[in-house]
C-alpha cells in the first residue's frame, strides 16, 4: 500500500516536470518555411499610404525576430497553378531545383476595413478636450494560410481590432512606418495594430507549429542510394532525421459537387539524413525505389502542440509549474 502511494505521488509530480521538458527541449526543432505577402487593400481605397502592406511587414518583423518559422521571400510564381488546370490523377512534377529554401506555407488576405482615426480638430479640443483626444482606431482583416506545395487552405481566420487607448496622433502616411517608436506605439492605431499582431502570432502558432515539414526530393544517385532534399541547417534539419517520400496526385474534385476532396499521398519510401547543409541535406534511402525530382518529402516527427500560443513570451517571467499546471487544467 506504501509503495502505491508512493509510485501514485511521483506519477502526479512526474508529469508537470515531463510537460516542461517536452515544451523546452522539443517544441521548435523544425522551422515551417512562412512567406507572408501584402494583403489586400479595402475595396476602393484611395488613400496614399498602403494597409495591407503595412500589416504585413509588422508580422514579417516580428515573425523573423521570433524564430519560430523560417521566413522566406514570396514564391515569384504559384507552383501549383498550373498543375492544378490539369486533369485529376496527374502526379505532382518538379518545380525545378530551388535551392533558396522553397516556401511551405503562404500568409495572405484581404483587409476589410481600416480607420485610423484623425487628429481632433482645435473646435473640438476646445468643446471637449477629455475625449476629443482620444482617437478611435479600427482594423479588420481576414487571412488565410495555405500549403504552397500542395496548393490548399488550411485555415482562415477573421481579425477585428480597435482601440481608443492612444494619446498621441500618428501620421500612416510615412514610406516606412516605425513600429518601434513611442510615438507609434502610444497612437490609437499603433495600439491596434500591435494587438493585432500579437492575435495573428498565436493564430499561425496554434495551426501551423505541429504540422510536418515538407520539402522537395531536388536530385536522386540510384547507384549511391542517397537522395538530396531541399531543407537543411536553417530549417533545424539534424542527421539522422527520417522523412517519408511521397508521390501526390493533387486536388481530387466531386464530380457531382465540384468540392475539393484533398490530395493522395502515395507512399514511395523512406529516407535518412546523412549529411546537413546550410539549405539542403543529403538522405540515405532506406526503404523504396524509384524516386523522381519534385516528389514530396514530409517529416516523420513533428513539432508538438502548442496548447499555450503565448508560452514563448512568459516562459521568462512565469515559473515553469504555472505553464504545466494550465495544460492539465486544459485536459
Amino acid at each position: 500500500m506504501k509503495q502505491n502511494t508512493i509510485k501514485f505521488i511521483f506519477s502526479i509530480i512526474g508529469i508537470p516536470i515531463f510537460l516542461f521538458l517536452v515544451q523546452r527541449v522539443d517544441a521548435g526543432d523544425y522551422k515551417n518555411r512562412l512567406s507572408i505577402i501584402p494583403l489586400e487593400n479595402p475595396a476602393g481605397w484611395a488613400a496614399p499610404y498602403n494597409p495591407g502592406k503595412i500589416i504585413a511587414e509588422m508580422l514579417k518583423q516580428s515573425v523573423s525576430g521570433q524564430g519560430n518559422f523560417h521566413l522566406s521571400p514570396p514564391p515569384l510564381q504559384s507552383g501549383f497553378k498550373h498543375i492544378k488546370q490539369k486533369s485529376p490523377g496527374t502526379k505532382m512534377q518538379s518545380r525545378g531545383t530551388q535551392l533558396n529554401h522553397p516556401v511551405q506555407f503562404i500568409l495572405g488576405g484581404k483587409v476589410l476595413h481600416f480607420t485610423p482615426g484623425k487628429p481632433p480638430s482645435r473646435a473640438q479640443i476646445i468643446l471637449n478636450i477629455g475625449d476629443a483626444l482620444k482617437q478611435r482606431a479600427e482594423v479588420e482583416i481576414e487571412l488565410e494560410l495555405t500549403n504552397h506545395h500542395l496548393g490548399n487552405s488550411i485555415a482562415k481566420k477573421n481579425f477585428k481590432v480597435h482601440s481608443i487607448a492612444g494619446t498621441v496622433p500618428f501620421d500612416l502616411d510615412a514610406s516606412k512606418v516605425d513600429f518601434d517608436s513611442p510615438k507609434f506605439q502610444n497612437s490609437s492605431i499603433g495600439k491596434a495594430l500591435l494587438d493585432l499582431n500579437h492575435r495573428i502570432n498565436a493564430f499561425m502558432m496554434t495551426v501551423l507549429h505541429p504540422l510536418p515539414l515538407e520539402a522537395e526530393v531536388i536530385s536522386v544517385n540510384a547507384d549511391n542510394m542517397e537522395v538530396i532534399i531541399n531543407v537543411g541547417h536553417v530549417d533545424g534539419i539534424d542527421f539522422g532525421d527520417l522523412f517519408n517520400v511521397y508521390s501526390v496526385t493533387l486536388q481530387y474534385k466531386d464530380p457531382f459537387t465540384e468540392m475539393g476532396l484533398g490530395s493522395r499521398f502515395t507512399r514511395r519510401g523512406v529516407i535518412r539524413v546523412k549529411d546537413v547543409q546550410e539549405g539542403f541535406s543529403i538522405a540515405a534511402i532506406i526503404a523504396g525505389e524509384g524516386f523522381t525530382m519534385g516528389e514530396l518529402v514530409r517529416s516523420r516527427k513533428t513539432n508538438p502542440v502548442m496548447l499555450d500560443p503565448n508560452f514563448s513570451e512568459q516562459k521568462a517571467q512565469r515559473p515553469w509549474w504555472e505553464s504545466s499546471a494550465k495544460i492539465l487544467a486544459q485536459e
